[in-house]
């Protein structure tokens, strides 16, 4: 038995290659360069051919990331649906509402009494004119200046008055950012206008003290209007804003980060 057993293993040793079981591995695509000249190629297995090149797998990138901007825009609130306005708008009509009454008080006033200030603003640049010649007005225009000044500071704080108004109902009704810029840049121009028009109109010593108390009310309201529209519960209920930024007009392959 002991050579019949060594001959069925020389058999099993010895017998066909092409009788031998495959190897499972054997049919996996070999990616290892084979052992070739310099100037041989690698050869590429068809089933990796397909593949898409790096330059396709950057832009599948891109698309899926404005893909979801999109979709995150689109989730955010519809400006279009009437939404009613934030309190803080509510609040600033009121602030204004105030801010206008204090401002018709002086300009009434203003208009009442337009001869007297006139005269007492002559007298000042007269007073000016014969202290410090080189820092004060002209002599020869002192009159045209004093007829001039007061009627013109009133009429601007009516005309300021007119188109603050609808500005600040139309950023409300129409949910317009920009009608509320706009709003705040007249407030600004009328904060800046205030202090010199209590100055040239009502600081003088025959002038009730109480109308530059009501100046200065009337500066604070509207300041308090002003930063009332900028609140965040404001920006936020008004639509974003449409202005061109210097990057859109950059190709978005070299847009600025």
């Amino acid at each position: 038995m002991g050579p019949e057993r060594a001959g069925c293993n020389n058999r099993g040793v010895t017998q066909d290659p092409e009788e031998q079981p495959t190897d499972p591995q054997s049919d996996r695509p070999n990616l290892e360069k084979p052992s070739a000249g310099p100037s041989d190629s690698i050869q590429v297995p068809p089933d990796l051919s397909g593949m898409p090149t790096l330059a396709e797998l950057d832009a599948m990138d891109m698309a899926e990331l404005a893909a979801g901007r999109k979709s995150k825009d689109k989730d955010h609130a519809n400006f279009d649906e009437p939404t009613p306005p934030p309190a803080s708008l509510h609040h600033a009509w009121l602030l204004w509402i105030g801010a206008a009454v204090a401002a018709l008080v002086s300009v009434v006033y203003g208009f009442a009494n337009l001869g007297a200030i006139s005269d007492l603003l002559n007298e000042r640049l007269q007073v000016g004119v014969a202290q410090d010649p080189n820092n004060a007005a002209p002599a020869d225009r002192i009159d045209s200046l004093s007829g001039l000044f007061p009627p013109a500071l009133l009429i601007t704080t009516l005309v300021l008055l007119a188109i603050q108004y609808p500005l600040l109902v139309a950023t409300s009704r129409r949910r317009s950012r920009g009608t509320r810029n706009l709003y705040v840049t007249l407030v600004v121009v009328m904060l800046l206008c205030i202090p010199m028009g209590m100055d040239l109109l009502f600081d003088y010593p025959a002038v009730p003290g109480a109308l530059r108390v009501v100046g200065w009310i009337q500066f604070a309201l509207l300041l308090l209007s002003a930063l009332f529209t900028l609140r965040r519960s404001v920006d936020r209920w008004l639509p974003p804003s449409e202005r061109m930024k210097p990057s859109h007009l950059i190709r978005p392959g070299n847009r600025l980060k």
